[in-house]
């Protein structure tokens, strides 16, 4: 076989060495074959006063990127400085939705093949040795979704409205294959023809205090009364389901899909769901009849 030169390091930003794993092996990139031609990946995450999590996010993500871009939507705090210390491309939106915000990463991504992560999602090392062993075999499909575990106030959940954990999001797709659904909350990636599944976790640390819960909860029935009041469903219907789908959300997420084994934060989370139902139809009457 004919001998070539070894490898770059794993990224444009660095000598490889900060990417060494704490069993001091070399990182994947250095461990490949003389001058094997990867895969390369785009990794984009946006932000948004991010700090908590963002050192953690990087330092994983880097290790699989050949390009890794941030989409930050006016950050405070030390977000962009860390970016830019895990040499990161950072680009900046004002943010209107998510599905907006996510199409606008996509077109500025170098490679056509992107993963995505959150602010708050930590590629575990068996992840990242997973992709690395897709990028040397080449992503034979349109999409992969991959397994994401969710931690609530330092808890592994059984679900969290609107996912049962763990869920399976697509996470790595072909940006001239897929595009995002309508929806300006809970948006999904569509038009895929074939897809893989990866078994190794993403890991959420999602909400980490009650007070983070609730400004969530503002955030995201804002958007989706915005959804449902542009519905062709009648007023009559929307005050309904305001009255009934509350409890039911409750029962569900509690009962049926499992918080209720997850002690107090389920129940907590069980009443999330309820006040989320609640509020977003009450909020698309507020704009209904506004229109």
């Amino acid at each position: 076989m004919k001998q070539r030169s070894r490898s770059m390091p794993c990224c444009d930003y660095c000598s490889g060495d900060e990417h060494r794993q704490a069993d001091g092996r070399a990182p994947w990139s250095d461990r490949l074959p003389s001058g094997f031609q990867l895969t390369p990946l785009s990794v984009y995450i946006l932000t948004y006063n991010s700090e908590r999590h963002l050192e953690k996010v990087l330092s994983a993500a880097k290790r699989a990127a050949d390009d890794l871009l941030i989409v930050d939507s006016g950050s405070s705090d030390a977000t962009l400085a860390i970016a830019a210390k895990h040499g990161a491309r950072i680009a900046h939106r004002t943010f209107d939705n998510f599905r907006a915000q996510r199409q606008f990463a996509n077109s500025l991504c170098m490679h056509e093949t992107v993963m995505f992560f959150d602010s708050d999602e930590i590629a575990s090392d068996a992840l990242i040795d997973e992709i690395a062993a897709l990028k040397d075999a080449g992503f034979v499909h349109d999409a992969y979704a991959v397994r994401r575990e969710w931690v609530v106030m330092g808890r592994l959940v059984h679900a969290l409205m609107p996912v049962s954990c763990p869920d399976y999001p697509i996470r790595i797709y072909r940006r001239d294959t897929l595009h995002y659904s309508g929806h300006t909350v809970h948006e999904t990636l569509m038009g895929h023809t074939s897809g893989g599944r990866i078994e190794s976790p993403l890991i959420h640390h999602t909400f980490e205090t009650k007070t983070e819960l609730m400004h969530k909860l503002d955030l995201y029935t804002d958007l989706a009364a915005t959804d449902l009041a542009h519905r062709t469903e009648s007023v009559a219907v929307l005050r309904l389901k305001g009255w009934l789908s509350p409890l039911g959300a409750f029962l569900k997420w509690y009962i049926r899909k499992g918080n209720i084994r997850d002690g107090r934060v389920g129940l907590m989370l069980a009443f999330y769901a309820s006040a989320y139902t609640r509020r977003k139809y009450r909020e698309a009457l507020v704009l209904r009849y506004r229109d």
